[in-house]
């Protein structure tokens, strides 16, 4: 498409998550145009981790071995005192997934494992490519584009999805705003080499009356290090001067040189830090990504993996539409559902970055508290591994239990994360029946939902996984939320379980294969059943937007 005026739709920018939705809108069939403005790759280190969560949406993206292979795996995130004697242990393991671990990989890295799967899946990235602006029309967004060589063009796109950070040229055209704070003071971020005593097994949080150092394991001997608390005069010497010995200066201030000892720098930066998110991740015909939507201090780690899900989200219900397979709230869900975990994101951010911030009041006052009980560890290892984010609420999300019969389990709800996703492979929906089910219902769904919909009676496994105290239904999305539950799976539940298919699904018409139409630039026929994702965000009622949550106690939509 490269050469061409038109595109389906135009991906700016090719950062971690503009490469993973362009790869993702591959894997389900959609070539996207992919844009970045620097001319050759970086080389940066710049955000490194990648969360429990995110390996299990890697793993469904075909991404997962790559980035294990090459990656350091961080079972733990330690806080050590200023003698480098630990104060205080969060173990990632009983998170609930396969994968009870953090990643650490550079971010070059991360990005250069994106694009190769991208170019597996028939993809490339357009360099050198500026955006200059962006004008929505009724059925399209006409971008202009300038090459490296100052010509400009314009093209045309069904959909833009801004992946282009937090200066986002996509943003500015939907007059969209990052609302929100900045924290106080600066940090220096840099990829380092240094000599001490810590283990390499987890992320080190270092507190003197000083201030911190943090230190997360890179491959190849190397150490991410965020310098925090920086004083004016230390900030604005370490953006003039990033050498060895300012650095080295700046982290012996508040960790003995003996202890820790700077050995080489590569990449270094100063920055601030935000808790930021826009008011709309979308319009009718643009989305934002990632950092181009919202902000999100460091020391979660979660700035970069919320991209991710961001993708992971868009890019299915995107190509559906594009097929002619989706109603126009399939799309408008993106919105409503990332929104609120983004939101759920920041929370959880903002509160690492407070615990943080209170391991250094520690220090100054030489009294560390003891550890929150193992229930409360326990919620913020999940919080933090990005497992506990939920779309309940969201018009995709809903459930027949049969009037008198016996209720479900509370968790997995309908919104909530399949445990078991990582087994369900593919790009469509499942259906799991756990004990019997009527044969014509069953057949129904397989006939009506043919090439949308896998239907997998006597599913393996223990139905509590699935939400079920007993025999009943559950359907998985193709991004591995369960959207659906029916107890039991009787004729009234897979008629309602049917019903709700529809109301974000168009079933293809009688003889005709599931691939072969395609959506025109206007909407297609049909009105959704669901309320539009735009009003029911605006109402919040079934949202707890104060907590990010989800809904309010005993709401289903």
């Amino acid at each position: 498409m490269g050469d061409t005026g038109e595109s389906d739709v135009l991906v700016v920018g090719a950062g971690p998550s503009g490469l993973f939705v362009a790869a993702e809108l591959a894997r389900h069939g959609v070539h996207a145009r992919l844009v970045e403005r620097a001319r050759r790759p970086h080389h940066q280190a710049r955000a490194t981790a990648l969360q429990p969560a995110t390996l299990e949406i890697l793993q469904q993206a075909g991404l997962l071995q790559q980035v294990l292979s090459s990656s350091e795996h961080l079972g733990y995130a330690r806080v050590f005192d200023a003698d480098l004697a630990c104060v205080a242990e969060l173990a990632f393991a009983g998170a609930g997934c396969p994968w009870e671990f953090q990643c650490s990989l550079p971010q070059w890295q991360t990005e250069e494992i994106f694009a190769d799967r991208l170019a597996e899946l028939g993809g490339r990235v357009e360099r050198g490519v500026t955006v200059v602006s962006l004008t929505e029309r009724p059925d399209s967004v006409v971008a202009e584009l300038e090459d490296a060589d100052g010509t400009v063009r314009s093209v045309e796109a069904a959909w833009v999805i801004g992946a282009g950070g937090a200066h986002s040229v996509t943003r500015e055209s939907m007059a969209q705003e990052l609302a929100g704070s900045t924290y106080p003071g600066s940090g220096l971020a840099a990829d380092v080499r240094v000599s001490c005593g810590l283990p390499r097994d987890g992320s080190a949080l270092l507190v003197s009356p000083k201030g911190s150092v943090y230190l997360a394991p890179l491959p190849h001997g190397r150490w991410l290090t965020f310098v925090g608390e920086l004083s004016e005069t230390e900030a604005d010497l370490l953006a003039r001067d990033s050498s060895r010995e300012a650095v080295a200066a700046a982290m012996g201030r508040r960790i003995p040189a003996e202890l820790l000892t700077l050995d080489d720098i590569g990449w270094a930066g100063v920055f601030r830090m935000h808790r930021r998110l826009v008011p709309r991740l979308a319009d009718s015909r643009r989305f934002l990504l990632g950092d181009a939507g919202h902000l999100s201090s460091p020391f979660g780690g979660e700035g970069l993996n919320s991209g991710l899900h961001d993708g992971h989200n868009l890019a299915w219900k995107l190509a559906l539409r594009l097929r002619g397979r989706g109603r126009p709230g399939l799309v408008e869900s993106f919105a409503a559902e990332r929104l609120a975990a983004d939101q759920h994101v920041l929370e959880v951010s903002d509160r690492l970055h407070s615990l943080a911030r209170t391991s250094v009041d520690a220090a100054r006052n030489r009294s560390f508290p003891a550890p929150p009980p193992a229930a409360d560890m326990l919620r913020l290892v999940r919080s933090r591994s990005m497992l506990d984010v939920s779309y309940s609420g969201s018009p995709l999300v809903s459930e027949y239990l049969a009037p008198g019969g016996p209720p479900p389990l509370t968790s997995p709800a309908p919104g909530d994360r399949y445990p078991d996703r990582t087994s369900l492979s593919g790009t469509r929906h499942h259906v799991l029946l756990f004990g019997a089910a009527p044969a014509p219902d069953v057949a129904h769904l397989r006939r009506r939902w043919s090439g949308l919909a896998d239907v997998v009676e006597a599913a393996p496994g223990d139905p509590r996984r699935a939400g079920l105290a007993g025999d009943g239904a559950i359907l998985v999305r193709p991004d591995g939320y369960i959207g659906f539950r029916a107890v039991p799976a009787d004729h009234a539940g897979l008629s309602a379980l049917d019903s709700h298919l529809g109301s974000y699904l168009v079933p293809a018409p009688a003889g005709q294969s599931a691939t072969a139409t395609r959506l025109a630039r206007s909407d297609p026929g049909g009105k959704s059943l669901r309320p539009r994702a735009s009003n029911w965000w605006r109402s919040h009622r079934c949202l707890d937007v104060s907590s990010g949550y989800g809904p309010t106690s005993g709401c289903r939509s």
